[in-house]
This record gives C-alpha cells, sequence and structure tokens, in this order.
C-alpha cells in the first residue's frame, strides 16, 4: 500500500504499513507551516487510533490526532 492510498486511520491495520509512491518523497511538517529537520519519512504506520511518519533519521511523528504533523509530497 502506498501512503496515497492511506485516506483514514482504518485504511490500515494496526502495524500495517503504507511507503511512499515511486518517485514521491514526503517531508513533515508543523500545522503552523513550519518545517522540521527530521529528513523524509520512510513510511506511515497504524498503531492504535494514530498513524505515525518514521522519517530517515529515526524519529517518528503523529500524522493524525491531536497535535498532528502534515505529510508534504515531493515529486522528484
Amino acid at each position: 500500500m502506498f501512503i496515497c492510498d492511506v485516506r483514514e486511520v482504518t485504511d490500515l491495520a494496526d502495524e500495517e504499513i503504507a511507503q511512499p509512491e515511486p518517485d514521491v518523497a514526503y517531508e513533515l511538517r508543523r500545522i503552523d507551516g513550519s518545517g522540521i529537520e527530521a529528513g523524509f519519512v520512510e513510511f506511515v504506520v497504524r498503531r492504535g487510533d494514530v498513524i505515525f511518519a518514521r522519517t530517515t533519521v529515526g524519529e517518528e511523528f503523529a500524522v493524525t490526532g491531536q497535535n498532528a504533523h502534515i505529510l508534504v509530497p515531493l515529486g522528484f
């Protein structure tokens, strides 16, 4: 499954992973639009009722729920 296929938390099973589409990378931004220095998103994973994005520097950020971050697609 690709990240673009995930529209709702329930589109993924618990611990299921979705990866970026070919030729697309994702970065994360805060809700105020400011960037995060955490590399690119390697995949998103559902854990319970929250989807997290794991980055190339090994950090995870919530992309659903309270205090969620925004996935920004970047074409190559």
